[in-house]
């Protein structure tokens, strides 16, 4: 294994050989991309405004991969290229995890292929696979991976697509035979597992969102009745309008939830209920999510009310 690292780290000191503060900004701007604040953008974006039901397919996917990526770092412990014992003055960006898998390069496979995978045209799938590898090499460029890490990533984050086109069908069968009740147990003990290992902040923003996403889709479903779909029917400029002033608006209200709640949730964090705090916090920004901003979209008249 140490072989291995040492190889890495070769690889690494060979690719920033040809590093430039140009070069340096356009891959700080990539890795970024492939970070969670992203997800927390484009995983609102597609349940306001593309479609709620792939929003929820999308966001349990994503926060599955995340969860499961931190357990990984946490349980394997490896170390990163600018670690002590290694080569320090390689490592151009902060990182406190261990480095395998790369986190980046599993869980922006899997967001962007499952994007790619509802276009109708192939070369959707080239575009992601290109973005994917880019933050890829992001990740070794800086120095914050091994380039075994992002290979894990992406062999990590293969599995779960996998599983992901594999059993998408066959769930959403099971939720609708079962139907909210059984869609809310499985969601519940899906975050119910997330976190009986060490919980963490990082470990408890998956879980506390999973259950707050599900919710959130339950309530609408059964009292909000928001659906993207009612858009099809407007024509014009209101086609797009619309979904940019949803998004806009809900958006705006995310952000202020999203510090506030911070804010709230830093107070207690001497409390022996601490991670309790923090597990709520994720829960209620995905139950707004899923349910809050639809609810705030009807009652501005973004949004009309669809039965099912």
């Amino acid at each position: 294994m140490e072989a291995i690292l040492q190889w890495g780290l070769d690889c690494v000191r060979l690719i920033q050989a040809g590093a430039s503060p140009p070069l340096t900004l356009f891959m700080r701007i990539i890795t970024s991309l492939g970070s969670t604040p992203v997800y927390l953008v484009m995983l609102p974006l597609v349940y306001w405004c593309i479609d709620e039901k792939k929003g929820l397919r999308l966001g349990m996917a994503v926060l599955i991969s995340v969860w499961l990526n931190i357990t990984l770092k946490i349980l394997l412990d490896q170390p990163r290229p600018f670690f002590e014992g290694y080569d320090p003055s390689v490592g151009m960006f902060p990182e406190k995890l261990g480095g395998f898998p790369s986190g980046h390069a599993q869980n922006s496979l899997v967001m962007w292929i499952i994007i790619a995978s509802w276009g109708k045209k192939k070369r959707l799938f080239g575009i992601a696979a290109l973005f994917c590898l880019l933050i890829g090499f992001s990740r070794v460029y800086l120095g914050v991976h091994f380039p075994t890490d992002v290979l894990g990533g992406w062999l990590v984050g293969g599995m779960i697509l996998g599983l992901y086109f594999l059993f998408e069908k066959r769930i959403e069968k099971l939720l609708e035979v079962g139907g909210i009740r059984t869609g809310m147990i499985i969601a519940a003990a899906l975050a119910y597992i997330m976190n009986l290992y060490r919980p963490s902040a990082e470990i408890l923003l998956p879980g506390g969102m999973i259950l707050g996403l599900a919710a959130g889709f339950c309530l609408n479903r059964l009292y909000i009745g928001f659906t993207v779909s009612s858009l099809s029917d407007r024509t014009g400029t209101a086609r797009y309008l619309i979904p940019a002033a949803r998004y806009g608006l809900g958006i705006g209200s995310f952000v202020l939830l999203y510090f506030a709640s911070g804010l709230l949730t830093a107070f207690f964090y001497n409390s022996e209920n601490y991670y309790l705090f923090v597990f709520l916090r994720y829960a209620l920004l995905a139950l707004w999510i899923s349910a809050g901003t639809p609810w705030l979209f009807r009652f501005v008249r973004l949004a009309e009310q669809v039965n099912e």
